[in-house]
């Protein structure tokens, strides 16, 4: 399980003199076989050819020897003259990536996080409701209530009517102590996003039970019926988490194209947008999968400049180039629990210069 311990160490590490290999690699049983991925590792490791010979052979050795299949993905950062290792696999899924720097490459992992921070799924039926808790697809933590057996009595005649109108009450109740642990049990967590499991009857009883808050939360629910696994029931709910995590970035990337516009709180393009990291300014951080740009840094200070005035300052060790300026951003915006929003898509950003910010002032 991926921890904010985790995600420090690999935002915070970087080393002058020996380069960091990063590695993303998509594992998904699926969609691969073992040979297969073990070939796509030896593709991507043969291009990295900037990377010491240790951490090559420390990557591949992890993914013939040390990994366990239980993933879909897997993110691997080696500095072996550092001593640094951080391996870590995902049941999202991730794109084949290697680079080579003197920090790790984030970018895949921002996006990763971004789309699937915590969600929670509430798997509904008469007899109560078991409550699941996922962060980055994998199965955080879980609880369950289970109120008295609901029966279904087919006989005809007043008494039958009477037990069929207890067995209802009974299974509002179940439905309202459901609603009320459900409450409890995502409050203490850092929930963003809900799915409803079940048949629409009982989605539909129980949503009505809902505190506002929870009904806020809900982005859509899904058909499930009562034998359904974690697993399956993730898979389902994984795919509209994704949507409303491309809905709710749209949203945030129109709302800063337009504030910035109208001389608001928000800012556009790389060179304000570093500015604003850099100064701790920025509030959110939005920017388009597929923009790179490569700048320079100071190495005492770690100040990022996009040009550089004399080129002798390049020469004599004190500034480095930066293959890639935009995932500096993001990973010192995660380092300071920036958010992160990257999108795929979205022609308005494209045009006003592919990154953008809200700022605190």
């Amino acid at each position: 399980m991926l921890t904010k311990f985790d995600i420090q160490q690999v935002v915070e590490f970087e080393n002058h003199e020996h380069p960091v290999l990063s590695v993303y690699l998509n594992v998904d049983p699926q969609q691969r076989s073992v040979e297969s991925y073990r070939l796509a590792l030896r593709n991507l490791l043969h291009k990295a050819n900037k990377a010491a010979k240790a951490d090559l052979e420390r990557v591949q050795h992890y993914i013939e020897m040390g990994y366990n299949r239980q993933g879909r993905s897997i993110a691997l950062f080696s500095c072996d003259a550092a001593n640094f290792w951080w391996a870590q696999s995902f049941q999202a899924l991730m794109e084949d990536k290697a680079f080579v720097f003197y920090r790790p490459y984030v970018r895949p992992l921002a996006k990763l996080l971004d789309t699937y921070e915590r969600y929670g799924v509430i798997h509904i039926d008469q007899e109560g409701a078991r409550l699941y808790l996922f962060h980055m697809g994998d199965l955080e933590s879980a609880e369950g209530y289970f109120g008295e057996e609901i029966k279904l009595h087919r006989a005809g005649g007043w008494s039958a009517q009477r037990y069929q109108r207890q067995e209802v009450q009974q299974a509002r109740q179940n439905l309202q102590d459901a609603a009320e642990l459900a409450e409890a049990f995502y409050r203490e967590t850092e929930t963003r996003r809900l799915i409803l499991a079940g048949t629409e009857k009982n989605v539909a009883r129980f949503k009505e039970l809902l505190s506002h808050r929870l009904r806020a939360m809900v982005v859509g629910h899904i058909s499930a019926d009562t034998s359904a696994t974690p697993a399956e029931v993730r898979d389902q709910a994984a795919l509209l988490v994704q949507k409303a995590a491309v809905d709710e970035a749209t949203v945030l990337t129109d709302q800063i194209i337009t504030t910035a516009h109208k001389g608001g709180n928000a800012i556009l393009g790389l060179a304000e947008t570093l500015t604003a990291v850099q100064n701790g300014r920025a509030q959110h951080v939005v920017v388009l999968s597929d923009y790179e740009q490569p700048a320079y840094r100071f190495v005492d200070s770690g100040y990022i400049l996009l040009e550089l005035n004399e080129q002798s300052e390049l020469a004599s060790g004190k500034v480095q180039s930066l293959p890639d300026a935009v995932d500096s951003v993001l990973r010192r915006a995660m380092a300071q629990s920036i958010g992160v929003t990257i999108l795929d898509h979205h022609p308005r950003l494209a045009a006003a210069g592919k990154i953008g910010a809200l700022t605190r002032y």
